[in-house]
């Protein structure tokens, strides 16, 4: 999967300029430093990612420190009867933050992947009620995360992971750049509410999943040391 394939789009359509796109290409090996010191931090494959030219901004917010941008997502999604799990990078993210800031998000959807992969593992998918009603997998639940401390080793990236993160991600001057270099500037974005943040998944698609067995075990190892 070539993950800047979306971001061609957009270029092509002259939705995003070119030379942005080209700091975007150039910027692009940041973000997979930070996916492969994941890896390293974890033991543990990172899940399919693509960037995101168009830019999820909450409805809530009006100004831009306090729009709720979204520069990072993890999306369950049905494909071919099963579900595939993915990490939406936006364009803004990789063009505009800084390397430490890039580290914190992959490992923070990271989280949030082990969390959901647990969630929908564990689904009961045989009793009569399950097999005939919709999983509401809450993507954008985001108190459901796996505390970092139990999968990354990387102690500099956990606490890296907490000083950047509290409810959402806490980057200033992040927020300026995209708002300066991306917002003002009219570039595509899309406005989300919060009915936006879930997404219905059938659970003959969840039971027909096939799961990193990786994961799955450390999924396991975790709900042990988490017994009384």
């Amino acid at each position: 999967m070539d993950p800047l394939i979306l971001l061609d789009q957009a270029v092509a359509q002259e939705k995003v300029p070119r030379a942005l796109a080209k700091k975007v290409r150039l910027r692009m090996k940041y973000l997979q430093a930070a996916v492969e010191r994941v890896e390293k931090a974890s033991g543990l494959r990172y899940p399919p990612y693509y960037v995101e030219p168009i830019l999820p901004v909450s409805k809530s917010g009006s100004e831009y420190g306090q729009m709720g941008v979204l520069f990072a997502r993890v999306i369950p999604t049905a494909v071919n009867g099963s579900v595939l799990i993915l990490v939406q990078f936006t364009a803004a993210l990789v063009a505009f933050g800084t390397k430490g800031t890039m580290d914190a998000v992959a490992a923070h959807e990271f989280t949030h992947y082990v969390d959901l992969v647990r969630k929908l593992s564990t689904t009961n998918v045989t009793s009569d009620e399950a097999a005939t009603t919709l999983y509401e997998a809450a993507f954008a639940d985001a108190e459901r995360v796996t505390p970092p401390r139990l999968i990354f080793s990387d102690k500099p990236l956990v606490s890296l992971i907490s000083r950047k993160f509290k409810n959402e991600l806490a980057d200033e001057a992040l927020n300026k750049r995209v708002g300066a270099g991306w917002i003002a500037k009219n570039l595509p974005i899309r406005l989300v509410g919060p009915e936006e943040n879930r997404i219905s998944l059938s659970m003959d698609a969840v039971a027909a999943t096939k799961f990193d067995p990786a994961v799955l075990t450390r999924v396991a190892q975790l709900r042990e040391k988490a017994r009384p």
